[in-house]
């Protein structure tokens, strides 16, 4: 009886286990992405092995064997029905990521480059998101049935969250779609409207939803937020050699991140899940930075963008567009707060049979 216990606690820990390898291979597929943008916008050279593309195939990988890993350990362990929700789900992402890459070689090879919403990328980035959100599912469930929350699986399934959906939202604001073949670029009126509502609406309910998740422990939003901010640093700062000097400016975000995880985490102070929502939420132009220069340039100062000048146009809308914007992203913030409280409210195991 006792072996047959440890074998059970054994094989939930190997799913558990998967279950985050899944998150972590996102992750490194987005920040791949994230940085394949960057070179993108520099006009460097490409190769099959660049480094953005080595960390994105590595990343579709560990995916691959977290996926794999989980499938086989909820098989043996009964957890595929229980958590057959968010497996479901993880499948479907997993399907949409090995297809792109087949659509994507087509695509190249009938029309050669490709901007930012063609359909083998929709393909990739959609995978991307319905990956994590999967196992984004599979560790709430996994929560709820622990009396402390995993803390750290918590934290690794909203990083990549947020990273993906973000990479979705970036199709239809920025304006990096058109080639000689097809012009898939957002409407600049409707790619800054899009922006204005989506991204502080993302922003909240991730940061807002990390910390209902872990029962409002204080730090955890903050790591989230944090780690998004490096990860952005990384990938979309430091490859543009004049963002650099404006890292310290970009890490400013570090303090609306911190006041919606102390404003969360007091639980006597009435509001506090919209108030959350609000500062962070309006914090969304200084967070997605650098590249939402672009969208809010097609609509504002129209000046021509050269890699070179993107801080200086940013800084120059800053008096024109941040007034309107922060009272956008704080309403947008409020709804993504709601968002984040009503979701986590649900119980997605007991639609897996469904």
């Amino acid at each position: 009886m006792k072996r047959e216990l440890d074998t059970k606690f054994d094989r939930d820990r190997i799913f558990s286990f998967a279950n985050i390898l899944v998150s972590v291979g996102i992750i490194l597929v987005t920040s791949g992405g994230s940085w394949d943008i960057s070179n993108h916008i520099l006009n460097k050279p490409e190769t099959f092995f660049s480094p953005p593309h080595a960390i994105l195939y590595s990343g579709v990988g560990v995916t691959l064997v977290g996926f794999i890993a989980l499938f086989v350990s909820g098989k043996k362990s009964g957890l595929v029905q229980e958590f057959g929700r968010g497996i479901k789900i993880i499948t479907g992402g997993i399907v949409l990521l090995l297809s792109a890459g087949p659509i994507d070689f087509a695509w190249h090879s009938r029309f050669g480059l490709d901007g930012l919403l063609s359909p083998p990328h929709l393909a990739l980035i959609c995978g991307m998101a319905l990956t994590s959100i999967g196992a984004l599912v599979n560790t709430k469930s996994l929560s709820a049935k622990l009396e402390k929350p995993n803390r750290i699986a918590i934290i690794l399934a909203m990083i990549p969250v947020w990273l993906s959906i973000t990479g979705l939202l970036h199709s239809f604001s920025l304006p990096f779609s058109k080639t000689d073949y097809f012009d898939f670029n957002p409407d600049p009126v409707f790619g800054a409207v899009f922006a204005s509502v989506a991204y502080p609406f993302l922003i909240s309910t991730v940061l807002v939803l990390s910390s209902i998740l872990s029962k409002n422990r204080f730090g955890v939003s903050s790591i989230v937020g944090m780690s998004y901010l490096l990860i952005m640093t990384l990938t979309a700062i430091i490859p543009n050699h004049v963002l650099i000097p404006t890292i310290p400016f970009f890490a400013i975000n570090i303090i609306p991140i911190l006041l919606g995880d102390f404003v969360l985490s007091r639980p006597n102070l009435s509001h506090r899940i919209r108030l959350a929502g609000a500062v962070t939420g309006s914090a969304f132009y200084f967070m997605y930075y650098p590249l939402i220069t672009y969208t809010y340039n097609e609509v504002t100062v129209h000046k021509l963008m050269w890699p070179s000048l993107t801080p200086i146009i940013y800084f120059e809308m800053v008096p024109i567009v941040v007034p309107i914007l922060i009272v956008c992203g704080a309403v947008s913030g409020v709804f993504g707060a709601e968002f984040a409280k009503k979701i986590s409210s649900q119980d997605f195991s007991k639609f897996s049979n469904k």
